[in-house]
């Protein structure tokens, strides 16, 4: 790729103990979920192979539709243009630098922990003539350790939940990205009141289920997400909440999965490994509709203070996906 931004041999120094620990642990526990055949991802994503939030400009719309949706949406918050550079935080198997990559001529870095996701993603690149704009790197987000205001727009998309520490992720993406760079934070959390029983040691099924299912799962608040960000310079420009999005999103997952079990189980994964997922989408569905889980996206600036500020649009209309467009 043209830009410098590479992960440099070896990893960021951490000189915290406790935090090489949740490293290690991380790195075991996450591919559990993630290093699962691609082919059985794929037979309930979209072709785009987002494993996040859809957006549903109708609510009877196709998983298909709503998933490239999502992917404009988030392309029209950062103003995406030709040849900006991207890190994706949790690049999945590079739904957003694909589409970023194709539709609008950027280059992209995505980070993940599952060696299957970054070897897809970069066989995928090279197929479609694209290793010279997009790369996956294999690499823990506490190690990013890419040169300073290498990008010009970061995003994360469903990736917080596996943060524990959003301030120290915050304050590395703060010194990655360029000054007055975009920053768009997609995730779930959860209502505070639930949190204050997290923190307090009190734990629920979906905590444990959540434990199970992802290896590694932390709810934070939506205001704990945007404290770790104002804390490392980060001015949000924008708030759109999409719960009820992702509620459709899952409906659909689920359903793709209920239709396929004669081709998936035992010839893609284990029934057990099936039936997970099944009991799994089923308990996000209820914790949407009970108010228990909730899905935000973040849009923020760098900021210096003293400096100058630029123009920033007036108005929400460019950010604002209309049916016509879908």
């Amino acid at each position: 790729m043209e830009t410098e931004a590479r992960a440099l041999e070896g990893t960021r120094p951490v000189d915290d103990p406790a935090v090489e620990e949740k490293i290690s642990f991380d790195k075991q526990a996450i591919p559990t979920h993630y290093d699962l055949p691609p082919a059985f991802f794929a037979s309930f994503l979209g072709p785009w192979m987002a494993y996040s939030c859809a957006y549903f400009v109708d609510e009877d719309g196709s998983l298909e539709r709503a998933e490239e949706d999502k992917l404009l949406l988030t392309a029209k918050k950062l103003r995406l243009k030709e040849d900006d550079c991207i890190l994706d935080v949790g690049c999945g198997w590079g739904s957003f630098i694909f589409f970023a990559a194709e539709k609008y001529g950027c280059r992209a870095v995505g980070t993940t922990l599952s060696e299957e996701q970054a070897r897809l993603v970069n066989t995928l690149a090279a197929e479609r003539g694209l290793s010279d704009r997009i790369r996956a790197d294999v690499l823990h987000v506490y190690e990013m350790d890419y040169p300073d205001a290498s990008f010009d727009k970061i995003v994360t998309i469903g990736a917080i939940e596996h943060m524990e520490d959003l301030g120290r992720v915050f304050a590395r993406c703060s010194a990655l990205l360029r000054d007055d760079g975009l920053f768009l934070v997609h995730g779930m959390t959860q209502p505070w009141r639930s949190r204050e029983e997290t923190l307090a040691g009190i734990r629920t099924e979906s905590d444990d289920l959540l434990e199970e299912h992802f290896g590694v799962g932390h709810w934070h608040s939506l205001w704990e997400v945007i404290e770790a960000l104002e804390k490392n310079d980060f001015e949000v420009l924008d708030h759109e909440n999409i719960t009820n999005h992702y509620k459709l999103t899952v409906e659909r997952w689920l359903e793709r999965l209920i239709d396929g079990e004669e081709k998936i189980v035992g010839e893609i994964t284990p029934e057990e490994k099936y039936r997970e997922f099944i009991a799994f989408f089923a308990s996000y569905i209820f914790s949407f509709e009970m108010n228990n889980t909730l899905c935000n996206q973040i849009l923020c600036r760098k900021i210096k203070r003293g400096e100058l500020r630029p123009n920033l649009p007036l108005t929400r209309e460019h950010m604002i996906l209309h049916s016509k467009e879908a």
